[in-house]
């Protein structure tokens, strides 16, 4: 009887394999939303990715290669015991993949090269839920599986340094990126046996994950610093930094004078020293770049104010912004002002 039943099951699965993870994927990607808008501010909950990540690279490690291996042998469906280390490593990857989403939109600026990592983390989030494509593929692609763990360890590790030890984000990036590729090492280590040209991928995609965060910092976002608030107006208290006649939408160069005055807010849940800049621009003409500003952000919002005095002696109209970014340009924050004839 139980044998009977054994086979009835394993040959439902075998025929319907396919729809359930279907359903299972559009499930999931429900679940991943759930997540964003669950985690967003509750950063005390980044530990727990680490202990999903950790548990992913364990699977990865112990069961990945088994797996692949007794698909190769059988030459069909992986077994249930392949079956359910590959679903919970997936779902780990989905849990962490979409926690972090929130924290880094915070970083990114639309229009900033740091758009393109936030794109990146996304699309791997939303290709964890296509179970069916993720777990050939993580079996069967070494390469992809080494770049997949490195990437998301690498973004959970450089949003943990700051929150944990108060570390700058240009140095929490570098050293994320070191601590990501050392967990994969093991990884790539399991498929030396691959071919040379695969290992030589291995190798490549190592080389890309620990020169991007220093040598292009740019297309990182600077977590989990973010701009809260911008104010423009004509003048500022220097030492309270209140403001006068605060401009919210617009105002008219003959309103704005001589000078036009920002104060922003740079806000991060703990202690984090950053040193920034603020660019002036006027439609796509730079106007200035202050010097550099020592600053520690923290969860009362650290403001930092500027002031732009036109030689001419009077407010140009057009669209004024002034780029936030940190000194190894990572923009985390732009204001707008519209000044009128």
């Amino acid at each position: 009887m139980l044998h009977s039943l054994r086979e009835r099951t394993s040959r439902f699965w075998e025929r319907h394999r396919a729809l359930i993870w279907i359903l299972h994927s559009a499930w999931a990607l429900m679940v991943g939303t759930t997540i964003v808008l669950v985690a967003r501010d509750r950063y005390y909950l980044v530990l727990w990715v680490v202990v999903f990540l950790v548990l992913a690279w364990a699977l990865t490690l112990f069961f990945g290669r088994a797996a692949a291996e007794g698909l190769a042998s059988r030459g069909r469906s992986p077994g249930l015991v392949h079956e359910v280390s590959s679903y919970v490593t997936r779902v780990l990857y989905q849990q962490t993949l979409f926690f972090l989403l929130p924290f880094y939109a915070y970083s990114t600026v639309i229009g900033s090269p740091n758009v393109v990592f936030l794109g990146l983390l996304g699309g791997l989030a939303v290709l964890s839920c296509i179970d069916l494509v993720f777990d050939r593929w993580l079996r069967t692609r070494p390469v992809f599986a080494l770049a997949f763990f490195a990437v998301v360890a690498f973004a959970a590790i450089n949003l943990l340094l700051p929150l944990l030890v108060g570390l700058p984000p240009r140095v929490s990036a570098p050293i994320a990126a070191l601590l990501a590729v050392g967990g994969a090492a093991p990884l790539a280590l399991r498929t030396m046996r691959t071919r040379f040209h695969a290992r030589l991928w291995l190798v490549g995609v190592a080389v890309v994950i620990l020169i991007v965060p220093i040598g292009l910092p740019g297309v990182i976002p600077p977590v989990p610093l973010r701009m809260q608030q911008a104010a423009f107006a004509s003048g500022i208290d220097r030492q309270t930094l209140d403001m006068t006649d605060t401009f919210l939408d617009g105002v008219t160069a003959a309103k704005a004078g001589r000078a036009l005055f920002v104060r922003v807010g740079v806000f991060s849940p703990t202690s984090v020293p950053a040193t920034v800049q603020l660019e002036w621009w006027r439609d796509s003409e730079l106007l200035r770049v202050t010097r550099e500003i020592a600053i520690t952000a923290n969860a009362a919002s650290f403001r930092v104010w500027d002031a732009w005095r036109p030689t001419s002696g009077a407010v140009a109209p057009g669209l004024y912004r002034v780029v936030l970014r940190t000194v190894e340009r990572q923009v985390f924050g732009i204001a707008t002002l519209r000044v009128d004839e």
